[in-house]
């Protein structure tokens, strides 16, 4: 049963990606990507309760799908169709994967209740870092056209102001699940510079550095473009490392 809906979810993620590719103003691509998520939803409920605790493919497709529903639901009065073409069809492979199980992986986290409040609250918190990071490409992509006069090739997005300060919504919301995610880390896990989490708790930490003053910088200064965009993207390739870097690591390396 988990693997049907596992691949049906995949199949519906695939259909949406296009959906909003082809018809990206049209309200049967939002009703395909409201129901794509539903069905993605279930099916991840499905597999976590076939496991026995969270590897990194569960994981990563708790991330891929919660990001497309944070698109889903800002795109409905801003234009994210082209970060839903990408993000609905990065979920249906993560949920490929999980339906194939092409690595032999092992657990990396118990299910206790706190350990699950926490990872629960750190996806969230990637979800939202990952949907700062699409917006953070699209900005940089519109700000580079329209500076070589490409008026022609101008992407399927909103303004760069309305995209600005939508991807800095997301950080915001992101940097303060993240603290969370911290706070929740030292409190239920025992060692959180323990040799196999090491790697991960600096990664995390250096990202929530590059985060806080990327934040301050906006706020004080007046950060923004480019500048803003280089740091959004650091902070996220810092806070993947952290994550699936470490858990790359704990899976192949650690056996």
């Amino acid at each position: 049963m988990t693997q049907i809906a596992l691949w049906l979810a995949s199949i519906f993620s695939l259909f949406a990606g296009a959906s909003y590719f082809y018809r990206p103003a049209h309200k049967a691509s939002q009703l395909i990507g409201a129901t794509t998520i539903v069905v993605s939803t279930a099916a991840l409920i499905l597999l976590f309760n076939t496991k026995d605790g969270f590897d990194f493919l569960t994981i990563g497709s708790l991330i891929a799908v919660i990001g497309s529903l944070l698109l889903w639901f800002s795109n409905r009065n801003k234009d994210l169709s082209l970060l839903l073409t990408f993000a609905f069809p990065l979920s249906a492979i993560m949920l490929m994967l999980n339906a194939i199980e092409p690595f032999a992986l092992h657990s990396l986290h118990s299910q206790s209740v706190g350990t699950s409040i926490h990872i629960l609250i750190a996806a969230v918190a990637y979800s939202l870092f990952t949907a700062a990071c699409g917006i953070a490409i699209l900005l940089a992509l519109q700000e580079y056209q329209l500076k070589h006069h490409h008026l022609r090739q101008l992407l399927r997005v909103p303004p760069l102001q309305v995209l600005e300060d939508l991807m800095f919504e997301f950080i915001w919301a992101a940097f303060i699940l993240l603290t969370v995610t911290i706070i929740t880390g030292i409190y239920f896990i025992d060692d959180i510079f323990a040799q196999k989490l090491v790697h991960k708790t600096v990664f995390t930490i250096a990202s929530w550095c590059v985060f806080a003053g990327l934040l301050a910088g906006h706020h004080f200064i007046g950060w923004r473009g480019q500048h803003a965009v280089k740091l959004t993207l650091g902070g996220f390739v810092l806070l993947m490392l952290g994550y699936f870097g470490s858990s790359i690591v704990l899976q192949f390396m650690y056996r």
